[in-house]
């Protein structure tokens, strides 16, 4: 799993980067002045990655191991059933995430907190964007990253994590230290300044810490390693869009919906429907509130 991963999240993306650079997508399709010009660039590569990322899990545990699509989630058995399950939670998920969300918002604007970050859907859609770039931005957003995540988090890392009793724990531990990484910098600056400016940088890792008892619970209360396994993975996936907080928080509901339901369903189809339904549904609100 973890030379599966190294590959998918970092050798495939570096690799498509350089690509798109040697090109020169830069020079000969932009001119090399225009504004956002490394997210630009950034679906150029993350298109290009994509393929090569989807298909390194299937082809390389089948190549070690044996495994076969079905058991990664990839059926077409209950096809129908399952893009159903997909719609129902979409429909039923989605006013809790966003409810949520802005939640979350108003506490930071009652507290006079500056920590809401822009999502780069949100800067991109500021950009007077090209025919091919609105095409790359949608297809990442509703196809791409829906089918690559899910394979990503449901399809390997949730059971991987439910096969042992101490996966939860060392996926916690990457939540926390993600959450940490990000905000590294930030830490660093504000080590001298105070508790409240600590506090203020080093929100993600607080949030983290805050969920540990509820996560504790649910290890006392669950006899099996499955519900923990659900808990971490979705709290990891949540940590690695630290980047835009505060989506984390919501997103963590959202990772809850789409482990449980890919558990259930054993399929990953029911989880891509739900995700890409719902980051379609994200872009929407996203260009209306621009």
């Amino acid at each position: 799993m973890l030379l599966g991963t190294y590959l998918v999240w970092f050798v495939w993306p570096s690799v498509a980067y350089y690509t798109v650079s040697g090109l020169g997508v830069e020079n000969w399709y932009y001119g090399g002045n225009v504004p956002e010009l490394s997210k630009r660039l950034a679906l150029w590569s993350n298109t290009l990655a994509w393929p090569f990322q989807v298909l390194t899990f299937p082809l390389l545990f089948a190549s070690l191991s044996g495994t076969r699509l079905d058991q990664l989630g990839l059926t077409t058995r209950r096809l129908g059933r399952n893009v159903l399950a997909g719609v129902v939670g979409m429909l039923a998920l989605t006013p809790a995430v966003f409810g949520v969300y802005w939640l979350v918002r108003r506490l930071y604007e009652l507290a006079g907190q500056h920590g809401i970050e822009k999502h780069a859907l949100e800067v991109m859609a500021q950009q007077d964007l090209s025919t091919l770039e609105w095409v790359m931005l949608i297809f990442t957003a509703t196809v791409a990253a829906p089918i690559l995540e899910e394979l990503s988090f449901r399809g390997v890392l949730q059971p991987w994590l439910a096969s042992r009793r101490w996966g939860s724990h060392l996926a916690m531990l990457g939540a926390l230290a993600i959450a940490v990484s990000f905000r590294w910098n930030d830490l660093l600056d504000a080590w001298p300044k105070g508790s409240k400016a600590l506090a203020t940088a080093g929100t993600p890792a607080l949030f983290v810490l805050g969920l540990l008892p509820i996560y504790l619970l649910v290890c006392w209360r669950t006899r099996t390693p499955l519900g923990p396994a659900i808990f971490a993975a979705s709290l990891l996936f949540a940590c690695v869009h630290t980047s835009v907080w505060p989506t984390p928080v919501p997103l963590f509901v959202l990772a809850i919906g789409l482990g449980v339901l890919a558990r259930r369903t054993r399929s990953l189809v029911g989880p891509i429907v739900l995700h890409g339904l719902f980051n379609a549904v994200s872009c929407v609100q996203l260009l209306m509130g621009w």
